[in-house]
């Protein structure tokens, strides 16, 4: 019978531990958020396969588009699209060495601070996956990049998703917001509020699908079940 209860309670306590919320390190925080330094700590290497974000990005995107990646990062996407879909492909990013490691890759890219300058071109598609977030005015980077494209693909956390809700309920912890320095995420939608501000910035959701999430339930219940949800929105 104790043994029995032991297990219970092993349960209940797996239960409340959500990996969303935790006790960020406030006394390993660095000035400035190096970006170089990020990926040197995330390995300078091109992933060998599509996250879950990526491979509905790869679903929406079209045979033989142009496509722009902003904040390409290391991921392989723009080579597949490059190589399976035939798309012409750019890749832009803050990162001078996460750059080099794509263009090692034959991926065409561009040392650029989206938020200081200016792209050159248009394209069918501009990705912005997990990129608003990070952003103080990402209002002004879409509505800089209506010219310059027919649809954004974009991915966002989902900051109702119930891990968050519970987590901050029992643990008392805001969600995770950071790892290396506070300033990596200082934008916050649920899914009803990216709804409403994309809408109010003047595009039309086409599709959505949550990448994760609890199983069926993270399409169905989106704004509660979705951790990171996926966009196809057309410029009006």
């Amino acid at each position: 019978m104790i043994q029995k209860i032991k297990k219970i309670g092993t349960k209940i306590k797996n239960m409340l531990i959500f990996p969303y919320t935790r006790k960020p390190d406030f006394t390993n925080i660095n000035k400035v958020l190096d970006y170089d330094k990020y990926w040197e700590h995330r390995k300078l290497e091109l992933r060998s396969q599509l996250n879950p974000r990526e491979k509905i990005f790869f679903n929406w995107l079209g045979e033989n588009s142009s496509v722009l990646d902003v904040g390409c990062g290391n991921s392989p996407l723009l080579l597949k699209c490059k190589n399976e879909k035939k798309c012409k492909v750019l890749g832009i990013d803050i990162s001078k060495k996460i750059i080099s490691v794509q263009k090692e890759n034959g991926i065409p890219c561009e040392v650029l601070d989206v938020t200081q300058s200016d792209i050159t071109g248009k394209f069918d598609y501009i990705i912005l996956s997990e990129i608003l977030e990070h952003i103080k005015y990402p209002e002004e980077i879409i509505n800089k990049l209506k010219s310059k494209t027919k649809y954004f693909i974009i991915s966002v956390p989902n900051t109702a998703y119930f891990h968050y809700r519970i987590g901050l309920a029992i643990k008392g912890r805001f969600p995770t917001q950071w790892v290396y320095h506070p300033s990596e995420h200082i934008r916050f939608w649920s899914h009803k509020d990216f709804l409403d501000w994309i809408k109010a910035l003047n595009l039309k959701i086409i599709k959505h699908k949550s990448s994760n999430g609890i199983y069926t339930l993270k399409n169905i219940f989106p704004n509660i079940f979705g951790h990171q949800i996926c966009y196809l929105c057309k410029v009006k």
